[in-house]
C-alpha cells in the first residue's frame, strides 16, 4: 500500500481546481496530504476507509461552507453533506488534534483572528501553550522555561512564551 501511495504521488494526476484524480483535494491542504489521503482511501481502497469527523480530528477553524463567489460549489457544504457542522463552535475539549492553517501556528505569537474564528483559534492557541507550559515543567534537563505570566503578551492565550506578537516575540524552547 505504502509503494502504490507514493507511486500515485510522483505520477501527480493533481487537477488544479478539482483536486486529485480531478476529484479529491479541492479545499484547504487538498494538493497535500488531506487529499492525497481522501483519494487513495476513498478512491483507490474504500474497503479501508473511514470517515473522521473533520471538527475533532485535524480541525481548522475554517468556514465550512464554500463562498458564494466559488466557482465550484457557492454557499454548498464543503464535506458535500446537506447541512454543514461549523467546526468554529466546536468545544475546544472535543478536538483531538488541530490543523493551524487559519488560526496560524502558535510560535507566530497571533491574537487576533477573523470574526467568525476568534473564539475557537485563541481556545486552540490557549491549549497549545498550556501543553508547552506542562513540557517545560516536567523538564528534568536544566532547560526548562517558565516564564512569569505578567508584561507578556497576551498571556491568557500565551501563557508567558510570547513577549509580543509575531515570530519575532516567541520565546521558543530550549534543545
Amino acid at each position: 500500500a505504502f509503494e502504490e501511495y507514493i507511486d500515485i504521488i510522483l505520477e501527480g494526476n493533481y487537477v488544479e481546481g478539482q483536486g486529485w484524480g480531478g476529484k479529491y483535494g479541492y479545499f484547504f491542504g487538498g494538493m497535500q496530504i488531506q487529499g492525497i489521503c481522501a483519494y487513495f482511501y476513498k478512491e483507490k481502497h474504500p474497503e479501508f476507509a473511514i470517515e473522521l469527523n473533520r471538527c475533532e480530528i485535524n480541525s481548522m477553524a475554517d468556514n465550512p461552507n464554500f463562498n458564494a463567489n466559488d466557482k465550484q460549489k457557492p454557499n454548498l457544504c464543503r464535506d458535500g453533506r446537506e447541512k454543514c457542522e461549523d467546526c468554529r463552535e466546536m468545544d475546544v475539549s472535543k478536538i483531538l488534534s488541530a490543523h493551524f492553517t487559519i488560526c496560524q501556528k502558535p510560535w507566530n505569537c497571533v491574537s487576533h483572528w477573523d470574526l467568525h474564528s476568534t473564539k475557537i483559534c485563541s481556545q486552540l492557541h490557549s491549549e497549545w501553550f498550556r501543553i508547552r507550559r506542562d513540557f517545560e515543567e516536567s523538564r528534568r534537563d536544566g532547560s526548562r522555561q517558565t516564564p512569569e505570566m505578567g508584561g507578556s503578551h497576551r498571556p491568557e492565550i500565551h501563557f508567558g512564551y510570547c513577549i509580543s506578537s509575531g515570530q519575532r516575540g516567541y520565546i521558543p524552547i530550549k534543545v
